[in-house]
């Protein structure tokens, strides 16, 4: 999705600095980023390693049919712009979320919804990673990775993805893609409580 890859681990070492207990959501929260960036994307095997339960053969027709017949587009910006200038500045402005951390979007538009999740996971490990590091700057640098989650989750993560789960869930009878849509709802407002909390 990038081509500075972005971290692929899901569980930070141990440190003293953190407590306990947000270390625990942090490692949660980063489980869920990267687990419903791998159930929106379109089932590879990147998908399979996260849900190997689930039979390639049988999601892909569900895949095309949710998201290519039924025009339930996985990109934020569908959602978000009233018009194409709107919408050209949304795109400048996630690609601009990306560069700043040193990331660049590879083949998909920038406002894929899996691309934006995973990068919320991106800014969660960052985050982590300086207060685990403990050094001069890594209270600052947590800030940052903490203000950019922030902004990214309630400008394109919240208001599209919220979207997006409602449309599959109206569209889709059962199985994978609706049990994914309902659990995404309740991550958002779970998530939601907590950027609150943040302020």
């Amino acid at each position: 999705m990038m081509k500075s890859e972005m971290c692929v681990e899901l569980v930070l070492p141990k440190s003293k600095a953190l407590s306990s207990q947000f270390e625990k959501v942090a490692q949660e929260r980063l489980f869920a980023y990267k687990m419903f960036s791998a159930a929106f994307n379109y089932p590879d095997d990147t998908f399979l390693s996260f849900f190997p339960e689930e039979n390639k053969e049988k999601l892909l027709p569900e895949y095309d049919s949710l998201f290519r017949a039924n025009e339930i587009w996985l990109y934020s910006t569908e959602y978000l712009a009233e018009n194409e200038f709107q919408r050209a500045n949304f795109l400048a402005d996630i690609s601009g979320f990306y560069r700043a951390f040193g990331l660049e979007i590879d083949k998909e538009r920038p406002d894929f919804l899996a691309t934006e999740l995973e990068f919320m996971h991106f800014l969660i490990f960052k985050q982590m990673y300086a207060l685990c590091r403990n050094i001069n700057d890594s209270k600052e640098k947590a800030a940052i990775c903490l203000d950019a989650q922030k902004k990214f989750f309630n400008t394109y993560i919240y208001p599209s993805a919220k979207r997006i789960a409602q449309k599959v869930i109206g569209k889709s009878k059962a199985g994978f893609y609706k049990r994914k849509a309902i659990e995404m709802l309740e991550f958002l407002e779970l998530e939601m409580k907590y950027m609150e909390k943040k302020k």
